[in-house]
């Protein structure tokens, strides 16, 4: 009665005069707070809660109690079986902003579930375009060259071997690179590129090997490098013919 005066004209209330009752009205109706006494007959606060969990997962739950329950509150809300308890006797603007809070928490939780949702089903999506009919990633193309260069794609592709694409810029080396990465038993494990003609030595040494903290001027921290990144899975050097001498043989 006292939450049907108090908060009737902010939010849509639903009544339950007992624990079972309002396990029914969970099954019927979706509801973003669960507020509930803690000491009731055949059903504490939080056996309700921990049931309306199998119902209503995304319910945010809150109990009221009157009675020195609060160490066993506490440790549920750590546990993440309730979100907040309120103390009788409550006052309603304290309790209408805990309300409010909750409910900004499900609809938090609702647009996260959402999201995540339409972020697997774009993921399904882009693997589908990168994996073709034969898993060539985004190579397109019919000619009797390409399906020979395929062809050994998916010669080296099980291999581990290292493997050395040549072609004149533009040509598609990356776009090799990633169908063998694909379809070769890494293809779970980071693809990592590097674009050796863009980076000045210096710059390429540190960004290929890493360093630690404080190994030249300007390492405040450490730094892995591109092979670290790549462990268990591809990395590219692309463009390694142009590497100076010195960095080439560091390679090795």
């Amino acid at each position: 009665d006292a939450f049907r005066f108090n908060f009737k004209r902010s939010f849509r209330i639903l009544h339950a005069q007992s624990g079972d009752e309002a396990l029914s009205l969970l099954r019927t109706h979706d509801v973003a707070v669960i507020i509930t006494d803690q000491r009731m007959p055949r059903m504490t606060g939080l056996e309700l809660l921990a049931q309306a969990a199998s119902v209503r997962p995304d319910a945010v739950g809150i109990i009221l109690t009157a009675y020195t329950d609060v160490e066993v509150l506490v440790d549920a809300i750590n546990l993440g079986d309730i979100y907040r308890y309120i103390t009788k006797p409550w006052e309603a603007k304290e309790v209408r902003g805990i309300i409010t809070q909750a409910i900004e928490r499900f609809a938090l939780q609702r647009e996260n579930q959402r999201l995540l949702s339409q972020l697997k089903a774009y993921t399904g999506y882009l693997n589908q375009q990168l994996h073709g009919a034969f898993d060539f990633g985004n190579i397109i193309g019919d000619s009797p060259a390409l399906n020979e260069v395929l062809a050994k794609v998916e010669q080296v592709a099980p291999t581990d071997s290292t493997v050395l694409l040549r072609g004149e810029t533009g040509t598609g080396k990356e776009l090799v690179a990633h169908a063998i990465h694909i379809n070769s038993t890494r293809e779970s494990q980071p693809f990592v590129r590097v674009n050796c003609a863009a980076l000045a030595p210096g710059v390429l040494e540190s960004e290929l090997f890493g360093h630690e903290k404080g190994a030249f001027t300007g390492a405040v921290s450490q730094r892995p490098g591109r092979f670290e990144l790549a462990d268990g899975g591809t990395l590219f050097l692309d463009e390694c013919g142009d590497l100076p001498t010195e960095v080439q043989i560091k390679l090795l």
